[in-house]
């Protein structure tokens, strides 16, 4: 009996180890939006909010939209980090500022003239074309008072039907987003700052 007991305890511990979640898959590809090239120029401080987005838009995966209108993973390919944190990194490349002039991170310390806060409220793909869309606003800095928003809306079409394609088009409309966005910015900012 007693050795039934500890033949059994010791089943019991080995079924312990065994693992009934399948091992994740590991995608066969990884994406990224930036470095993008500093094309547009400021005439002002600006502090770049991390843009909101849903919980799907903002992590790693990629996701795409059927007929139907649901929302599906597209598996073999990821971000190599976070879409939010990727878009921002993008639109503070974008933004070029010498001296005083800059974009800077939520996270930098220092006033600043103006602030950006922005949505991704699309960042999918629809078969073969990737689509983004970002709604932003301009505030004033200290008083937080919106001077002006903005609706960025970019699409790219993949070369082809295959998943790396499809994702390399997102990324290509993801930049276009975050160039025309960094466009708004530096005209706005350099409307609304007196020059001397």
């Amino acid at each position: 009996m007693i050795r039934f007991l500890i033949v059994s305890a010791g089943l019991a511990g080995l079924a312990g180890c065994v693992s009934v979640l399948p091992t994740p898959e590991a995608p066969e590809a990884y994406y990224r939006i930036g470095p993008i090239q500093p094309l547009h120029e400021l005439k002002a401080t600006v502090r770049i909010r991390e843009p909101e987005a849903s919980r799907l838009f903002s992590g790693r995966t990629i996701a795409a939209e059927d007929e139907t209108g649901a929302l599906r993973v597209v598996r073999g390919v990821q971000w190599t980090d976070n879409a939010t944190e990727m878009m921002l990194g993008g639109l503070l490349d974008a933004l070029n500022g010498e001296g005083e002039h800059a974009a800077l991170p939520t996270g930098a310390s220092g006033p600043t003239e103006y602030e950006v806060t922005w949505r991704m409220s699309e960042f999918t793909l629809y078969g073969e074309t990737a689509r983004c869309r970002l709604d932003a606003a301009l505030l004033k800095g200290r008083s937080r008072a919106v001077i002006s928003q903005t609706t960025v809306s970019t699409t790219a079409v993949a070369l082809d039907s295959s998943n790396a394609a499809r994702a390399k088009a997102l990324t290509d409309a993801g930049r276009a987003c975050i160039s025309e966005l960094a466009s708004f910015v530096a005209d706005e900012t350099a409307e609304e700052t007196p020059q001397p």
